[in-house]
């Protein structure tokens, strides 16, 4: 059997032929040449240019607000500026504490400390990958919660909105465009939902970002928060700048330019009908490695009644003395002939989220360090431990892809479970 065969990594035939390619990412949508060439031909490149006509910026806020049963968007320069400012709109006080999961992309946390808070790591449900709500309900003084969307999976918001009792819910739904909970879209479920459109996102732009709510007087502040203290006039006149000067706020710029919206516009459209590959063969893979020992999914909940994959982990049951993940993650690439990688370490451990080499931080990172000398996360360090991680893009393959994912992995995990690495 394949399984049982010498691993390519050590000079075995590989389960998949290198003749045969996987797919690549980004896509560009059909549109996307012409978006971005009548972008350039307008004029306006900014939503800071002289009004000529209709911005890209508006139209992709318009479309965005749609897809995710919103009210409003407002489209941000990138995800961590999106998170960065929905912070800022809560009116939290200096050094207040806001819920972080301990398993996400540092930006989840940093952006907390840029906008004056300290977040407070929490330990995630390892079948998940989330944080839930038990462990919201575990917090007693938290002044508001960061929800990450995970790899493919989506936090219960309702539940840890249940526990969070009355504190804002933000989601980062940077992983989870597209994805829904019992009906309802990704980042329509608490106060406001993040995403971000950076380049290995099912939704980019290349660098991009966007918040969407329902409150109409948030939006408003979001937009001041983004351009320097300016919001759309009520009434835009050609040939004079959209952005009227209302500073109820001190904001930055954190704007989309239109290049990136007009490509987020054209991207939107294909969206759904790439979910609908993606998913059908993640559901695939599910049952290729339902008979396999050794490695799983993740587990989803039956209200995730919609996927979203950004990555999708292989969790692996154990490694015998000597092996890790890296080896396994190093294996299943010599295997698949295409990048299988490592989660990254949970936040407590990653030097990506050091607050104390930064010396304006410094009476926030106090807090920090103070706040989590005690703390511990079986459930991130788990799933830190014993993943790997496929990128969204190999699940736009066909059923012979999914196949050899399985053929694979199965037979990485029988080597694993006898202690052997021939």
């Amino acid at each position: 059997m394949v399984r049982d065969a010498p691993l390519a990594v050590n000079g075995g035939a590989a389960v998949r032929d290198r003749g045969r390619s996987w797919p690549s990412w980004p896509v560009a949508a059909p549109g996307a040449s012409s978006a971005l060439e009548a972008v350039l031909r307008s004029g306006s490149w900014a939503i800071s240019s002289p009004y000529r006509g209709e911005l890209q910026e508006r139209r992709f806020a318009k479309a965005f607000a749609a897809y995710t049963g919103t009210r409003h968007c407002v489209p941000t320069d990138h995800g961590s500026s999106a998170l960065v400012i929905a912070m800022e709109s809560l009116g939290l006080d200096y050094g207040d504490p806001v819920l972080v999961p301990a398993l996400t992309w540092t930006a989840s946390a940093s952006a907390v400390f840029r906008a004056g808070l300290v977040p407070v790591l929490a330990d995630v449900d390892p079948a998940t990958g989330c944080l839930a709500a038990e462990a919201v309900a575990a917090e007693t003084d938290i002044a508001a919660v960061i929800a990450v969307h995970w790899a493919c999976n989506m936090a219960d918001v309702p539940a840890i909105a249940k526990a969070a009792d009355g504190v804002h819910v933000i989601e980062d739904a940077a992983q989870a465009h597209g994805g829904r909970w019992e009906g309802r879209p990704a980042g329509s479920l608490g106060t406001m939902g993040c995403f971000s459109m950076q380049h290995s996102k099912v939704l980019t732009c290349g660098e991009g970002g966007a918040i969407v709510t329902d409150d109409p007087e948030r939006a408003g502040l979001l937009e001041e928060l983004r351009a320097d203290s300016r919001r759309y006039r009520d009434s835009l006149v050609e040939g004079e700048l959209p952005l009227t000067e209302s500073a109820t706020t001190l904001g930055a710029n954190f704007c989309l330019d239109e290049f990136g919206a007009s490509l987020l516009v054209a991207q939107l459209e294909i969206l759904d009908e790439q979910h609908t590959v993606r998913n059908a063969n993640y559901e695939l893979l599910t049952r290729l490695l339902a008979p396999v020992t050794g490695v799983k999914l993740l587990t989803r909940s039956p209200s995730q009644d919609k996927l979203s994959l950004y990555e999708v982990p292989l969790v692996f049951e154990g490694f015998p003395e000597g092996i890790d993940k890296s080896w396994a993650a190093t294996a299943l690439t010599a295997e698949l002939g295409v990048r299988v990688y490592t989660p990254r370490p949970p936040l407590a451990r990653s030097r990506l989220l050091e607050p104390w080499r930064k010396s304006t931080l410094a009476p926030l990172a106090e807090q920090f360090v103070k706040r989590h000398a005690d703390r511990a996360y079986p459930g991130a360090d788990h799933l830190a431990a014993h993943a790997v991680l496929l990128h969204h893009s190999v699940f736009l393959g066909g059923e012979e892809d999914m196949a050899d994912i399985a053929a694979a992995a199965a037979k990485v995990a029988r080597h694993l479970e006898e202690g052997a690495t021939r």
